[in-house]
């Protein structure tokens, strides 16, 4: 069980169960939109992913005050050198995978268009600091479901996506923001002794929980209102990421849960997706 132990335990400071949730939420879009995504997209996917995460997170332990307070930032410190050139070496990949691949095609210009987006936006948060650090949550959130959800859309005409679509992406949305803002309030005092930002600039802990209730409690309701109206194909749908949006309700409130079980266990609620290949 040690050993486990400690494979899940790199396997969440490496990130690397976001990965596998961004892939399970692309597979949530391409079951919604009935599309067959090339298993080289759900790779790029995979690579994009964890060299953003991983890149944002080499960047805030450099930038650290002091030796960071969270064991992430600490090992991404302490392998810095390791780590940056298997974020170059991916992104290396990834524009080959992209300029090349004749199944990627349909990707191309979407996908250029979303990682230079991507760039400049991480590009203006690091520039201006802690005085536009509220945006990151929110923009962090946004980014995550229109790259999970863009192999899925870019593969069929505007005109022939499912309007429903628009409306899973949003609830999507907000249990990606959820996750962001609980992280945000559990991480506040360490953040703030590494000089780092977030939306606790913006308004105050107490805020922000009620702020965390409110957008799950609206996303739940949506779900609700969706598993009433729309036929029975969506129910799977609304019933995962109903899921997600009520255990991180009670992973939040949990009084018999430490803050790394909470992150570990929030971010392994975005695997739900993977049920799909069950039906």
């Amino acid at each position: 069980m040690g050993i486990i132990r400690n494979i899940l335990y790199y396997f969440n400071l490496l990130s690397l169960d976001v990965v596998l949730g961004a892939m399970a939420g692309m597979l949530f879009f391409s079951d919604l939109l009935d599309m067959d995504i090339p298993g080289s997209a759900y790779f790029l996917l995979g690579m994009a992913v964890w060299s953003i995460y991983t890149w944002d997170h080499l960047m805030d332990a450099r930038s650290a005050l002091d030796m960071p307070q969270s064991p992430r930032h600490q090992f991404h410190q302490k392998y810095f050198r390791f780590l940056l050139p298997l974020v170059f070496s991916c992104i290396l990949i990834g524009c080959v995978l992209l300029f090349f691949s004749e199944e990627l095609k349909f990707l191309f210009t979407p996908g250029i268009v979303l990682g230079a987006v991507i760039v400049v936006w991480m590009g203006f948060l690091k520039i201006n600091g802690t005085k536009v650090s509220w945006l990151k949550e929110i923009s962090t959130a946004l980014i995550y479901v229109l790259g999970i959800s863009l192999a899925p859309f870019a593969s069929l005409d505007f005109e022939l996506v499912d309007q429903n679509f628009y409306i899973f992406a949003f609830i999507y949305f907000l249990a990606a923001l959820v996750n962001l803002l609980m992280l945000s309030f559990l991480d506040a005092e360490e953040d703030q002794k590494d000089g780092f930002g977030s939306v606790l600039v913006l308004i105050p802990k107490a805020g922000l929980k009620n702020l965390i209730l409110l957008l799950a409690i609206t996303g739940i309701g949506i779900l609700v209102v969706l598993a009433i109206i729309l036929p029975s194909f969506y129910h799977v749908h609304s019933v995962i990421l109903g899921l997600i949006l009520g255990y991180h309700l009670i992973l939040f409130f949990s009084k018999n849960q430490t803050k790394d079980q909470v992150r570990r266990k929030s971010e392994a609620l975005f695997l739900l997706p993977f049920l799909l290949l069950l039906f």
